[in-house]
């Protein structure tokens, strides 16, 4: 009995540790869109409308350090990469819940997100290299809907505990749980967050994926543009157009995202994500619909019901986000691909809030216009990429 108990400790603890570097990435995509729904908070507390720019800072400084993981080659193990990053997350989130200056406030965002950039190309390597299942897919996924999860709900949460405890509550709980992470994977053995080092590359095998590699880094930026500019979209038209406060902004905020989420979640669990291409312009098709008929002249609940079918239609085409970034087998590079994916994917991040601010202080429907052709980019790309680089059982994708 004691034996067994043993055993069965044995396996949860390294289970923990192999979840740490999914609860991480997870973390980094909750903290980074905790702020969503809060701009009016911050600039009230603040007494200056700059907190507004904390997700595109944020994502911008994240996208810098990922895309450079690919060309400084670190000599650090994933471990120690996972630590710096949940050291950044703690200290940072500690000093956004004690600021008093708008630019502090930036300031820490940004390297909060140079200090968590390496996390998501070292995370895929783990879960790549960790994993002994054959299929890439079965590899990589978690790492997406643990960014999927954050991403969804943070904003919902950001928004409603705000109401109730207030922001710098809330980013000092989140500091106290990124400490107890890192405490925990600091006293963890090193062996557990296998491998110590990145497989070796081959340059000219490198030079041709990348040169293939176009439409495949476009979807990813594109992806990350749709889902920043929408959530600036979405907070500035229900506050603008139904005069709701933060608190039922956040609402609006888990009617968006939670739908999309779980159809993804579905479509990947029932094995039908290669399938899914061919109903691309149709569920595309719905989510430029749905953004059309919101601007009319609409009660709150319609409003509602629209939000959560743009949100399905779009999550319909998002198990085509497994087929982002190509990485080559055998004893070619793995980390070039998947920090020049995560560059762009959160280069998208840091750019839609930015180029949608700058629309809605010329007109709410230019920004609706920018949504819509953002989708048909998506559309467009999509297809490109799964007839020019069709997904190999052999190939690890993301």
């Amino acid at each position: 009995m004691i034996q067994q108990m043993k055993c069965a400790s044995k396996r949860l603890l390294s289970l923990t540790h192999e979840c740490i570097p999914l609860l991480a990435c997870m973390l980094v995509m909750f903290q980074a869109y905790l702020i969503a729904p809060l701009a009016q908070s911050l600039a009230v507390d603040f007494a200056s409308p700059l907190p507004a720019l904390g997700i595109p800072v944020f994502a911008i400084a994240f996208s810098i350090a990922a895309a450079a993981t690919a060309y400084l080659k670190i000599n650090l193990t994933i471990r120690k990469h996972l630590l710096l990053a949940l050291a950044s997350m703690a200290l940072g989130n500690y000093l956004l819940s004690i600021s008093q200056a708008a630019v502090f406030f930036l300031l820490t965002r940004a390297l909060i997100g140079f200090g968590t950039g390496t996390l998501l190309p070292m995370a895929i390597l783990h879960c790549i290299c960790y994993t002994k299942k054959p299929k890439s897919l079965e590899r990589i996924v978690p790492v997406v809907f643990a960014l999927a999860t954050g991403m969804t709900f943070s904003p919902s949460i950001g928004g409603w505990l705000n109401g109730i405890y207030g922001w710098r509550t809330l980013y000092q709980c989140l500091s106290i749980l990124c400490f107890l992470l890192f405490v925990f994977c600091f006293i963890g053995k090193a062996q557990k967050f296998a491998p110590a080092i990145t497989p070796c590359e081959k340059a000219g095998e490198v030079k041709t994926v990348e040169r293939t590699a176009g439409f495949i880094y476009g979807f990813s930026f594109f992806t990350g543009l749709f889902h920043s500019g929408v959530f600036v979209w979405i907070s500035h038209y229900f506050t603008v157009k139904y005069r709701l406060n933060e608190f039922e902004i956040a609402t609006e905020l888990f009617i968006f995202g939670f739908p999309g989420f779980v159809v993804s979640f579905l479509i990947h669990r029932l094995q039908m994500d290669k399938k899914m291409i061919t109903v691309l312009y149709a569920t595309m098709g719905l989510t430029i619909l749905g953004l059309l008929v919101l601007w009319g002249d609409l009660s709150l609940g319609l409003a509602e019901c629209l939000l959560a079918i743009i949100s399905i239609g779009f999550g319909c085409s998002q198990p085509l986000f497994v087929g982002l970034v190509k990485f080559p087998q055998g004893r070619q590079t793995l980390l070039s691909p998947a920090a020049h994916g995560t560059g762009f994917l959160f280069g998208g991040y840091g750019v839609g809030p930015l180029v949608m601010l700058t629309l809605l202080s010329i007109d709410m429907f230019i920004g609706l216009i920018f949504l819509i052709s953002t989708v048909i980019a998506l559309g467009y790309i999509s297809l490109r990429v799964w007839r020019k680089n069709a997904i190999l059982a052999n190939s690890v994708v993301i």
